[in-house]
């Protein structure tokens, strides 16, 4: 319950901090993703593959601009994902067998990046991610920690307000404060959709 606290108390004092004129507020949703369960370092040796399956987002966004062509976005997104754990053990015949096991992560993150704008219509993001494991059970390490985001994307603004984005990314979570801990590390890739106003 702390850390949802504080990731909500980063979330508004982040937002609170910003002048709202010409701000923008949205809902975004995350498909056709392609995440794998990875580890850095190379001196870890187990009978065992751990894999990620497909996973959705959804989420909410706030973007300020800061001048003409840069914009400061954050937000709070829902990650759920699929894993997968595939054990090779010994029988009591003397064989080998192979066991899965079928869980899900559920993280919940606050990104907080850059948008850099060109061509009109085009961008590129990057930035961190505060990410809170909210798994019930989870097959993986707790993904809890900083991670990092990049992605690049297509805008469409109409004269309404309303603005349409498409936005491939990748998101690496709980990234390695050593690259010798071998902890694992959901890396998520993924396509953004999202519609935004102008407040």
């Amino acid at each position: 319950m702390k850390k949802i606290l504080f990731l909500l108390s980063t979330l508004l004092f982040s937002v609170s901090a910003l002048n709202a004129q010409k701000a923008e507020v949205g809902i975004t949703f995350s498909a056709l993703s392609d995440n794998i369960i990875t580890r850095f370092g190379d001196n870890y040796l187990n009978d065992s593959e751990t894999n990620a399956g497909k996973s959705f987002t959804f989420g909410a966004t706030y973007l300020k601009p800061l001048n003409k062509w840069l914009e400061l976005e954050t937000g709070i997104e829902f990650l759920q994902s699929n894993v997968s754990i595939h054990s090779i053990i010994n029988t009591m015949s003397g064989g080998l067998t192979t066991v899965v096991q079928n869980g899900t992560i559920s993280l919940l993150n606050i990104p907080i990046s850059v948008r850099a704008n060109f061509l009109k219509y085009c961008f590129v993001n990057g930035g961190v991610v505060l990410d809170m494991d909210v798994s019930n059970k989870s097959l993986i390490q707790t993904q809890t920690g900083l991670g990092s985001l990049f992605g690049v994307g297509l805008k469409y603004d109409f004269k309404t307000g309303i603005s349409l984005f498409v936005n491939p990314y990748m998101k690496i979570h709980s990234f390695p404060l050593s690259f010798y801990t071998n902890q694992e590390h959901l890396l998520e890739s993924a396509i953004r959709v999202g519609v935004s106003y102008i407040l």
